[in-house]
């Protein structure tokens, strides 16, 4: 017989969850279960919180064009923008509108290249960010909800190795060269700040 090993969704991140607390773990996310839902979402958080420091596998770029108010609408899962041409001054992310703070103005009259760090669903994740935030999560589970510090211990060491192997793909896939990479440069800073505040 043939076993087929799929890859982690975010229901098996929720029952590492359980498992770690020591719940039963659940056969599908519409499960009602307190503890259940408080790993959904804590899950769903930390997932936000690793996405928002930018990777190669949730940075994109694009051009967009004003709308027929002169504005510059963003994607419902914009994380962080960053325009492409530093002529253009100052533009940053105001709700999901383009803001020019150098005229203080929401209003654009030509397009603009931006490029993207943007919030994607758990399963849409590599496999390695889906590992590293199933550990993550169930850690932040037990200190939460068990309040265990020989837990937190225990998994500290699993999250640590997870998060190792995390940056290597980072590395081994991220071809820009950081010195002229101003976007890159940000995010391996902010790598290096989440992983000092996360242990």
């Amino acid at each position: 017989m043939t076993t087929t090993i799929s890859p982690t969704t975010k229901l098996k991140a929720v029952n590492i969850c359980l498992s770690a607390m020591g719940e039963p773990v659940i056969n599908s996310l519409d499960d009602a279960a307190i503890d259940a839902q408080m790993a959904s979402d804590i899950v769903d958080e930390t997932s936000e919180s690793v996405q928002t420091i930018g990777w190669y596998w949730n940075t994109e770029t694009h051009t967009l064009a004003p709308d027929v108010t002169g504005q510059i609408i963003l994607p419902d899962n914009t994380i962080r923008v960053d325009p492409l041409d530093i002529r253009l001054g100052n533009i940053v992310q105001r709700g999901l509108k383009l803001f020019n703070t150098d005229t203080s103005t929401f209003i654009f009259t030509n397009p603009i290249k931006l490029r993207f760090s943007v919030l994607l669903e758990f399963d849409d994740l590599p496999l390695t960010a889906k590992q590293f935030i199933a550990i993550r999560s169930a850690r932040i589970c037990q200190q939460r909800m068990l309040g265990s510090d020989t837990l937190y211990k225990f998994d500290s060491a699993d999250e640590n190795r997870a998060w190792a192997v995390l940056m290597q793909e980072e590395a081994e896939t991220m071809n820009a060269n950081v010195l002229r990479d101003n976007w890159s440069a940000a995010s391996i800073l902010n790598r290096a700040y989440f992983a000092r505040g996360a242990y």
